[in-house]
């Protein structure tokens, strides 16, 4: 898919490619890997390409558009699932029939860090993962994004839910509170403070660096989170300071 781009006074805006539907979807991981340098790792993901074939009965997955930057690999994984669709008959009856549906998703592999970053559909991640293990030997797990997670919960401009875990209060392990407005309610203080819960998950809105206001939702303990769409798209640069700031507050 060709970049997205658009004139302001200010010059051209990247924006995110490939976004399909209404929101992005990003999970983040941390690596444990062997001793792979960036030249070993694009040839082994350029000797696993992905090349697709017209039978029905054959699914396949790879990778495409294999580069390198500094420390930092960036690839296309590519993954072939079988889905039912439902036809019609000439007689008007209805009939359900197999056919293979290609999902994409765009991978960063932060060797400098040692994360992984997936843009893409939760069923594309497990492949990814799958594939991705088997072929180096690292061995992944979510990054935790409490540390990220609470710094945008207290800067949001709105809440509509949050998720409370971890919590010491008798039997109650965990809560969860939706509704308008939740931050300015004086109780939700107690959740944190008296009752040492942490935000496990919580979906709002707020501001981004170019100042658009994007709803978001974070699972901090799955290590993703999903940014909706708004106007144009999401721009690269607010995309990239999200995770930027996950990433490091996960990593101190």
């Amino acid at each position: 898919m060709s970049k997205s781009k658009k004139k302001s006074s200010s010059g051209s805006r990247k924006f995110v490619e490939g976004v399909r539907g209404i929101s992005l979807a990003v999970k983040l991981y941390g690596m444990s890997p062997p001793d792979l340098s960036t030249t070993k790792l694009k040839a082994l993901l350029k000797d696993n390409s992905y090349e697709p074939i017209n039978r029905r009965d054959i699914l396949r997955e790879g990778f495409g558009s294999v580069k390198s930057k500094g420390k930092v690999i960036s690839a296309e994984f590519f993954a072939d699932f079988r889905v039912q669709v439902l036809t019609y008959g000439e007689d008007g009856s209805l009939s359900s029939e197999p056919v293979k549906s290609v999902d994409r998703a765009h991978i960063l592999i932060k060797l400098d860090k040692n994360v992984l970053e997936i843009r893409g559909a939760e069923r594309t991640a497990r492949k990814f993962l799958k594939q991705f293990e088997e072929l180096t030997g690292v061995s992944t797990s979510p990054l935790n994004l409490d540390g990220g997670a609470k710094k945008l919960y207290d800067s949001a401009a709105e809440i509509s839910s949050v998720l409370f875990s971890g919590l010491e209060k008798g039997n109650l392990s965990q809560v969860e509170l939706k509704g308008e407005s939740i931050q300015t309610e004086d109780e939700i203080a107690l959740y944190t403070r008296r009752y040492k819960g942490q935000i496990n998950r919580f979906r709002g809105s707020f501001a981004y660096p170019s100042g658009a206001f994007l709803t978001t939702s974070i699972n901090a303990q799955a290590g993703s989170f999903v940014v909706y769409k708004s106007g144009d798209g999401i721009l690269e640069k607010d995309l990239s300071w999200i995770v930027e700031l996950m990433e490091d507050a996960a990593l101190k």
